[in-house]
């Protein structure tokens, strides 16, 4: 029986026409009865607090009867299920991180869920290895759900036309197209690693043609679109209505500038490849997610591992409600946010900011927040990338505007140098795009050593 994966590289190498006929099937029927059953459940009233303790007994449970690594770990602890009665009861189980999942993934693995309902997942980043989870079927499907819900509440839903500019396989391109139909997800998928001075008229020209009212898109994709757009004095011949952020960081300042720009709602939220997190981003404070307490279980811990329910910024730990192919418990995301008002917002969520660093003189580790220039001396370009393939030396990658000159580089050196010349020679190098990752993607910090 074809799992997730195998029924999604069947759909990709499809010929278009069996796309649409697929396509044609009403999207709740094609999307199954898992779909309809969260989409539903998102529907109902319920006392959040029983629904979070129940998740949490039943994973607990689940885990320790069905893997290797959590029994072993309960036996150590001697505690069962019935030693859980509250929520804070979860503070008696250890942490997890990506170096545990590494360690003992098989045994993280519920040893008698059925291979063919589950798929995997991988993620990974400018700096570290890639890291793999197996999931259930039905955990694809309840994120569908939570995702579209949050799209219902900005005005969209899946019978209307969306541009989407992520990740995909754009190699068979030809004659200044750099576009695609998906009919599964009725979109023109724009390819993300095309867009520069000489491509940008042909995508405003598509765009303009077709008339979509929504954008789904990397952050860096939509800043380049607008950069370029801007450059050229090119614009849209209609108003787009609401614009959805997907997969990488974004500052206050980058989501008040795509919100000017297209005078519509801008809405993101924050999501992972490990599925135990869902928190929706309130477009009014541009600083506060709204956590989605039916998804998973939230906490966020200092330093010392202390949980803390103050404004300090800590680490984001979550636990999975029902993954039956790998559960996981109290694992840190490696993203980090401070609460709001404790239990029910966060603040902005600053993903791994402090933990990408260039590498300096005498093992310096400078970040990239300590980098961070809260100036305008980039006003002129419109991307750029540090990249680093020896230590304490660095390249800055600049894709510029049409109002670039010389002055400009001598400015960004001269910054700088004054940040971290003690430790890091900086060089600019003018590019036509940036490195963009296999999927699309743009990391502010690229390292080959």
């Amino acid at each position: 029986m074809l799992n997730l994966n195998s029924l999604k590289k069947l759909y990709t190498n499809s010929p278009l026409w069996l796309k649409r006929l697929y396509a044609s099937i009403p999207y709740d029927i094609r999307s199954g009865g898992e779909y309809r059953k969260w989409k539903n459940f998102l529907e109902e009233e319920i006392n959040i607090e029983e629904y979070q303790l129940l998740k949490l007994k039943e994973t607990i449970h689940y885990a320790s009867e069905n893997t290797v690594y959590y029994k072993k770990v309960f036996d150590e602890l001697r505690c069962n299920v019935n030693d859980f009665n509250s929520l804070k009861d979860i503070q008696k189980l250890p942490f997890i991180d990506k170096d545990i999942v590494r360690e003992n993934y098989d045994d993280m693995i519920a040893k008698n869920y059925p291979k063919n309902k589950t798929f995997y997942v991988t993620t990974g980043g400018s700096s570290g290895e890639p890291m793999k989870f197996l999931q259930s079927k039905n955990v694809w499907a309840k994120e569908l759900a939570f995702v579209n819900q949050y799209f219902l509440s900005c005005g969209y839903n899946p019978s209307k036309l969306k541009a989407s500019f992520r990740g995909g396989e754009f190699s068979d391109l030809k004659n200044e197209t750099y576009w695609k139909y998906n009919p599964i997800h009725n979109e023109i998928h724009f390819s993300p690693f095309h867009i520069n001075k000489t491509t940008i008229v042909y995508y405003v020209n598509q765009l303009n043609k077709l008339k979509p009212l929504f954008l789904h898109s990397y952050p860096s994709t939509i800043l380049a679109l607008i950069e370029n757009m801007k450059d050229l004095d090119l614009s849209l011949s209609y108003s787009i209505k609401a614009i959805f952020l997907i997969s990488e960081n974004i500052s206050k300042d980058e989501l008040e500038k795509i919100e000017n720009y297209f005078n519509c709602k801008v809405s993101t939220f924050y999501g992972h490849s490990e599925r135990l997190i869902f928190a929706s981003l309130d477009a009014i404070t541009y600083d506060s997610y709204k956590i989605n307490k039916k998804y998973g279980f939230c906490e966020i811990i200092d330093s010392d591992n202390t949980i803390t329910k103050t404004d300090y910024i800590g680490e984001l730990v979550g636990t999975s409600f029902d993954n039956y192919a790998m559960p996981l418990i109290r694992y840190k995301t490696n993203d980090f946010t401070s609460y709001n008002d404790f239990d029910t917002t966060l603040k902005s969520i600053e993903g791994r900011w402090d933990k990408e660093y260039i590498e300096g003189k005498d093992g310096l580790k400078l970040t990239l927040t300590a980098l961070n220039m809260h100036s305008d001396i980039f006003k002129n370009v419109i991307h750029f990338q540090f990249f680093q393939n020896e230590v304490s030396k660095v390249t800055i990658l600049i894709v510029p505007k049409s109002t670039y000159t010389k002055n400009d580089e001598v400015i960004i050196l001269k910054a700088m140098k004054e940040k971290a010349g003690h430790a890091v020679q900086f060089t600019i190098n003018i590019v036509e795009s940036p490195i963009l990752t296999n999927r699309g993607k743009m990391n502010k910090l690229v390292k080959e050593l």
